[in-house]
């Protein structure tokens, strides 16, 4: 069996529909526009793999995938998609935070006497620290969890000398 990248693309979608942004290129037209989208949002999901693999060991491959077919070779489950989803939110505002700094550098200290973003900056640094902390008990407990059944995962202590 297998996923299709567009799977849980499609919800990373749900999660920024509302941001214009990223649905929008200048000088492109629409087709393009899309085609633009879906290659950086495959770019996300390859990120949001990396993201997952190094903080846990999965029970399967996620690396397990075909780039150009766009599909794991693996089924993943309803919470592996979301939790990949969810990565993907996060490398998107990981590329902000980026943007957001170089506009801080920018600024000299008279531009900022005038106009200070400062409360907007904390805001929006917030906004991904939470998405981040959420996405790290995701993991944590995604690794503590049998992926089919969603039951703990238990240590048999049998198997051990001590």
């Amino acid at each position: 069996m297998s996923t299709l990248f567009e799977t849980v693309k499609d919800k990373f979608y749900r999660r920024i529909e509302k941001d214009k942004d990223f649905f929008t290129y200048y000088n492109v037209s629409t087709s393009e526009a899309v085609q633009l989208a879906e290659m950086q949002a495959d770019g996300y999901l390859l990120e949001a793999i990396d993201k997952l693999t190094s903080n846990c060991t999965p029970d399967i491959d996620f690396n397990d995938y075909d780039e150009v077919l766009k599909l794991f070779n693996v089924t993943l489950v309803n919470k592996e998609q979301n939790l990949l989803a969810s990565l993907m939110y996060e490398v998107y505002f990981d590329r902000d935070l980026v943007l957001l700094k170089a506009f801080k550098i920018a600024l000299t200290p008279s531009d900022l006497n005038q106009f200070s973003p400062s409360s907007e900056r904390k805001t929006f640094y917030d906004m991904v620290d939470k998405i981040k902390l959420d996405n790290s008990t995701k993991i944590d407990h995604y690794a503590s969890t049998d992926r089919l059944t969603g039951k703990p995962k238990i240590i048999d202590h049998s198997k051990y000398e001590y």
